[in-house]
């Protein structure tokens, strides 16, 4: 026996640990990821976060906080919230988002000249500037290997192309859907769940694809919610609740 302490933790022990406070911060685009919120961080919702970040810092806006009930997206690292945004750094995350108009401008230059067959979305600087993430969809895979090169020249720091769905892309830009609110996608929806034609068959609605298509040209996500039925109150409730 080495006569060294052991240092397995017991049932006992992992049990009457708290579990950690967890909070949800949205970005740009509605992208919502979750962080540890420490207790020597005083933030409220509704606030502008500094959080911890990919090889940096990014900010964002606290919507909740609880106990560890609250899930991640997928192949998410969970990391902590530094601390509330100063009036300083609300200027800057002013100016960051007003780089990303002019980065998507000119990425979308860069596809017309180099040709990868992709339809650009949107563009996010990280808050500290370390990196920048291109949204684009496309019908299939991609090999943009040679944009990042010459994106990575123009921006000296780390791109990230970033391929995604129809749904995922009308959320990032916006929009107002045929019952006059703002889309599902973009107020409170967090995950994107399969949606069929047999939901509109159950709610007697007519099967013309522009009436039971949303913008991103997919079936309605509103259709899981029988809004046929309702009258899109469902989705208002929910959304007043968000």
């Amino acid at each position: 026996m080495s006569g060294l302490p052991d240092e397995r933790v017991s049932d006992s022990d992992a049990a009457a640990r708290p579990e950690p406070k967890m909070a949800q911060v949205r970005f740009k685009g509605h992208r919502i990821e979750l962080f540890i919120l420490p207790d020597d961080v005083e933030v409220q919702p509704g606030g502008v976060v500094i959080v911890e970040a990919d090889r940096g810092i990014d900010a964002g806006t606290l919507l909740r906080c609880g106990p560890g009930q609250l899930s991640a997206r997928p192949r998410q690292a969970v990391q902590r919230i530094l601390r509330a945004a100063t009036k300083e750094e609300l200027h800057h995350l002013e100016q960051v988002r007003e780089e990303d108009a002019s980065a998507l401008r000119i990425c979308r230059e860069r596809v017309e000249v180099s040709g990868p067959p992709m339809r650009m979305i949107d563009a996010e600087f990280q808050f500290d500037g370390n990196r920048v993430t291109f949204y684009f969809t496309a019908e299939g895979r991609v090999d943009f290997r040679a944009l990042v090169r010459d994106l990575a020249k123009i921006f000296r720091t780390r791109i990230e192309l970033r391929q995604i769905h129809p749904r995922e892309a009308a959320r990032r830009q916006g929009g107002v859907g045929p019952c006059g609110m703002n889309l599902c996608c973009g107020s409170f929806l967090q995950s994107f769940e399969p949606v069929t034609l047999k939901m509109a068959k159950r709610q007697n609605l007519a099967l013309a694809p522009t009436r039971i298509s949303g913008l991103c040209g997919r079936l309605l996500c509103c259709l899981a919610f029988d809004c046929g039925e309702c009258g899109g109150g469902q989705c208002r409730a929910e959304g007043e609740g968000a």
